[in-house]
């Protein structure tokens, strides 16, 4: 189940009951995510027009904090910021894209990821069947750096290509959301020694500072900081 957190209408009160609700479901796993405003949305715009107050930072803190104590005592392992399980029941498909494991997605929209570049299908079910209909892609051409291929000009697939920037920051980023960490070995075997010296560099003054713990070669996030953990992702990617 998902469970959301973290605005003006929720006390601790409720969340605790749903906290209580969700535990005497046992599910397998469980998700929880703080509520975001996002711009073009009606919350969005009632936030813009102060019709809307965003729940303090102090209160979300407190209410992720109540899920990682509730769910820890109820036999659930936190093995990402947002994701709890029961012992084994780690979700596979999520976890693919944190080990940015490759993949093929089929149809309409659908994206694919091949480790070092990311496409996708055209999103109109007609335009795509059409392309298909004339056995298909025949041509590309490049746009911005990204290909784009057309059969009697229709769009059917867009790639983005990463750089090794592009895969360096997604890399840490989704490590360090994990409760494995990321280890300075397979950085430094990954990538070239400009980011494994710049990335050994971030995280030692971020060790310092109390907000990565080291255990030999792994450094993460300590537990009572995942709440924070994107403040902290965003000083160590380039």
């Amino acid at each position: 189940i998902d469970l959301i957190f973290g605005f003006e209408a929720l006390s601790d009160e409720e969340w605790n009951y749903n906290l209580d609700k969700a535990i005497e479901l046992r599910p397998e796993h469980i998700s929880s995510y703080q509520l975001s405003i996002e711009p073009k949305t009606k919350l969005g715009r009632q936030y813009e027009k102060g019709e809307y107050n965003a729940l303090p930072d102090d209160a979300s803190h407190r209410q992720y904090s109540a899920i990682q104590k509730r769910l820890s005592e109820a036999g659930y392992l936190q093995y990402e910021v947002s994701s709890f399980c029961l012992p084994g029941k780690e979700a596979k498909h999520n976890s693919a894209y944190w080990n940015r494991t490759p993949y093929l997605g089929l149809g309409p929209s659908a994206h694919s990821f091949d480790g070092t570049k990311r496409f996708w299908n055209e999103p109109s079910l007609t335009k795509y069947l059409k392309v298909y209909g004339a056995h298909g892609i025949l041509n590309s051409e490049s746009v911005d750096g990204s290909k784009r291929y057309h059969v009697s000009g229709c769009s059917i697939v867009h790639t983005e290509i990463l750089t090794e920037k592009d895969i360096f920051n997604e890399t840490v980023m989704l490590s360090l959301r994990r409760k494995e960490g990321i280890s300075l070995h397979r950085v430094k075997e990954n990538f070239s020694s400009k980011y494994y010296l710049e990335f050994e560099k971030m995280a030692a003054a971020e060790v310092k500072k109390g907000n990565l713990a080291i255990d030999g070669d792994i450094i993460k996030i300590p537990p009572e900081l995942l709440f924070l953990s994107d403040g902290i992702i965003r000083d160590l990617i380039l």
